[in-house]
């Protein structure tokens, strides 16, 4: 990697932290943007595939750009404005969903993602998402009418990803489409809390994907996909059950939950598809490196451990 690479990759991990830790939200807005500043050099240093990477770079720049128009447009308006309408609130809203890939601003996810490498993916669906999840976690506290419409479209959200990974034929494409249904899971840990829970578990579980595929390992690359859709015994079980633990204990209403449980169920379809295609590329030659099943032993037996641990 450069050294102009590792500046860039300073300032986008650098973005998020200032706007975790600002008390502003205009500084908020401003390593937001620092940090997307710093993932499109990193996002166009691929050249793996480079005509794909640049397409999807320059969509994703045309996409987030104007989000973060939305964003300081609709923020100027709720936050400096003595009366404040529905249409200010629409336009932060517009924003944010925007840079999160949530629906119904999700269309980008998708094309983007299978245009990029694994790194770049991972900076995209997890590292990118922080500030703005802090500030919907922000707002819904300040704001309790903001929890109904984020429980809906956290569930839309979450049933519309897993209709749209039902149709995909790209393992990339399908991160996308399951990164769509996370961020609706996320969407009701803010609400019902476990958020940092989830949001930890899924960034966890991604990495391994992606350092599984990087390294070209069928078997572990078929767990982690499992590992991704949420059965028990695996890691992705306990972020899902301690948001639902939180929203059963918050007395939620049963019609917030009947989304995402659909597209959870429906997720398990295109999950379990890429599951049987990584699995069955599997060869018994692969098994003389002992390491790959040992480690898919492991792999299981930690999320049972703490499975058991949190019931």
């Amino acid at each position: 990697m450069s050294s102009g690479n590792v500046l860039f990759l300073v300032i986008s991990i650098l973005g998020p932290l200032v706007s975790v830790s600002s008390s502003s939200w205009i500084i908020c807005w401003v390593g937001l943007e620092l940090s997307f500043l710093g993932v499109i050099p990193l996002l166009l240093s691929d050249t793996s595939y480079s005509s794909l990477s640049k397409e999807a770079v320059v969509k994703y720049f045309c996409v987030q750009a104007l989000g973060s128009a939305f964003l300081m447009l609709g923020g100027c308006m709720v936050y400096s404005s003595f009366y404040v309408s529905w249409l200010f609130y629409s336009v932060f809203f517009l924003g944010l969903f925007m840079k999160l890939g949530l629906f119904p601003m999700h269309f980008w996810v998708p094309s983007v993602v299978s245009g990029l490498s694994w790194f770049p993916i991972f900076l995209l669906l997890g590292w990118q998402k922080l500030p703005p999840f802090a500030l919907l976690i922000n707002f819904s506290e300040y704001y309790y009418w903001f929890s109904p419409v984020l429980l809906i479209f956290g569930g839309l959200s979450a049933l519309v990803g897993a209709v749209i990974g039902l149709n995909q034929s790209s393992f990339r494409a399908m991160l996308g489409s399951s990164s769509i249904a996370h961020t609706g899971w996320v969407c009701l840990g803010v609400v019902y809390g476990g958020v940092w829970i989830y949001f930890g578990i899924y960034c966890t579980s991604l990495i391994l994907l992606m350092v599984f595929s990087f390294l070209g390992d069928e078997l572990l690359v078929s767990m982690s996909i499992l590992g991704l859709s949420g059965l028990p015994p695996f890691l992705m079980f306990i972020g899902k059950w301690s948001v639902l633990k939180s929203a059963l204990e918050s007395e939620a209403g049963f019609g917030f939950l009947i989304l995402p449980l659909v597209g959870a169920l429906l997720s398990l379809f295109f999950y379990l598809k890429f599951f049987y295609s990584f699995y069955l590329k599997f060869s018994e030659s692969s098994m003389n490196s002992k390491y790959s099943f040992v480690s898919s032993i492991i792999f299981i037996i930690l999320g049972g451990v703490f499975s058991v641990s949190v019931f």
